[in-house]
């Protein structure tokens, strides 16, 4: 009998204690008899045939529809939004589903086919962003996690996502809510140092600028104060960026969102920053020897009556305009509206001579609001041609405003006092507005230019 404990004991022992043959049992997937018999971008004119803010499809309603998974909130940058794409190579389509599910990546993972059946959801749309989602009375919400199953099934496959190669010139709302990878890409200049979203100035989300080198346009990059990456440094390398392409929070902007930190490819070591001008001057200088505050001047035109230049480089209409704001006069610029894509306008001032002066100092001031991307830059010339594209410029590193998403213009920002003490000749300021509608829209005033010498 003793023989026997022991040997219950012995074999219990070994049970408990040899761990290294155990594997956790692997869940089999069943592909579901289930089929799509649409697609999603027949869901998606199914919305705007019906001219309603929130569209409910009908309970008997059979249609289903198949679509791959694209985000993943395993690093907390989703949050109960899960982005589908029709394919998982060359998408024509995208949308967004709003899920009442945490950690929602165990169950619907990255690259998974899903059957969506629309019967009793609801979509909206707002900017060519289209949302699903569960309807509560006159809102879109979230599908209950207890319903989750009526709505969205499983498929047994998991598919490669082969992102879509676009360069930022070429999104459109036609690739939102979609896998893309853009290359020759870097965070902007003055973002390095910065966090993805650790800053105290960082509030529910954060925003970084990413340029492209091969143009200079820009595209934004949301990150979650609430993702696990929150506190990591931003890359100072360039290289390739592999992101969801989404609108932000408010449905205001294009916005790239990223999985997790390791789809930055930055390993490029060539940075292509602007060569900024560099004048090592004095700028504590008084005498004024030019100042534009625009307070004489009427109408828009009469500006080129005093050798200003107001140019739309594609020849479309918009440009500069004279503008009052609370009585102040200034110079408006905005592609909303505009219907121009890419709209490129210059306002350049009249040819100032530098010659017998010591310590030129620029100056101006720029106030913005609507803003969804800083797109207006500052250069200098002293060789103008009468032509923008054949005359040879520097960039100003310039101080210009960021202001509100909203139409309540941001305080004045101070450019901050520029030496030009580099520049003894004729020379010309201008100021370079590079946006598009759809695209980046934000209005800019501008005021109270001045060069000051001693």
């Amino acid at each position: 009998m003793k023989t026997l404990s022991l040997f219950i004991l012995f074999t219990l022992f070994f049970s408990c204690v040899q761990t290294d043959d155990f594997k956790t049992p692997e869940i089999d997937i069943q592909e579901p008899e289930i089929t799509s018999n649409t697609t999603l971008s027949a869901i998606k004119k199914a919305y705007d045939q019906s001219g309603e803010k929130i569209y409910t499809f009908n309970t008997v309603d059979d249609a289903v529809f198949e679509a791959f998974v694209v985000s993943s909130d395993e690093s907390g940058n989703f949050y109960k939004t899960m982005i589908l794409q029709n394919a998982a190579e060359n998408p024509e389509s995208g949308i967004r589903i709003l899920i009442d599910q945490k950690s929602y990546y165990t169950k619907y993972n990255f690259g998974r086919k899903l059957y969506v059946k629309v019967a009793g959801m609801s979509i909206t749309a707002e900017k060519g962003n289209y949302t699903l989602g569960y309807p509560d009375k006159n809102e879109l919400t979230n599908i209950p996690e207890s319903l989750l199953d009526d709505f969205i099934i499983r498929s047994s496959v998991t598919q490669e996502i082969i992102p879509k190669k676009l360069s930022f010139s070429q999104f459109n709302k036609e690739h939102l809510n979609q896998l893309i990878q853009t290359e020759n890409v870097q965070f902007k200049y003055n973002e390095i140092g910065k966090t993805f979203a650790g800053e105290v100035f960082d509030k529910y989300s954060a925003e970084r600028v990413i340029t492209q080198c091969s143009d200079q346009n820009f595209a934004v990059l949301s990150t979650s104060t609430y993702a696990k990456f929150k506190s990591v440094p931003l890359p100072e390398k360039k290289g390739e960026l592999t992101a969801v392409l989404t609108m932000d929070y408010q449905n205001k902007k294009t916005v790239l969102v990223i999985n997790d930190p390791q789809v930055i490819n930055f390993k490029e070591l060539n940075r292509c920053d602007p060569d900024f001008l560099d004048c090592d001057g004095n700028t504590d200088v008084k005498n004024i020897l030019f100042y534009e505050d625009f307070e004489s001047i009427k109408k828009t035109n009469d500006l080129l009556d005093l050798g200003w230049k107001n140019i739309n480089i594609n020849d479309g209409k918009e440009k500069f305009k004279k503008r009052s704001v609370n009585g102040n006069t200034v110079m408006r610029v905005s592609a909303y509206g505009s219907g121009e894509n890419p709209m490129e306008v210059w306002l350049i001032t009249p040819e100032i001579d530098l010659q017998n002066t010591t310590d030129a100092t620029l100056s101006f001031q720029t106030g913005a609001s609507y803003d969804n991307g800083t797109i207006l830059t500052t250069w200098i010339t002293d060789d103008f041609t009468g032509n923008t594209e054949t005359t040879s410029w520097k960039q100003i590193n310039a101080d210009i405003s960021k202001g509100p998403s909203g139409n309540s213009s941001s305080p004045f920002t101070p450019s901050g006092k520029i030496s030009l003490s580099c520049y003894s000749g004729k020379i010309r300021i201008g100021f370079r507005y590079l946006g598009g509608d759809p695209g980046k829209t934000t209005n800019y005033d501008l005021d109270n230019i001045k060069i000051t010498v001693k």
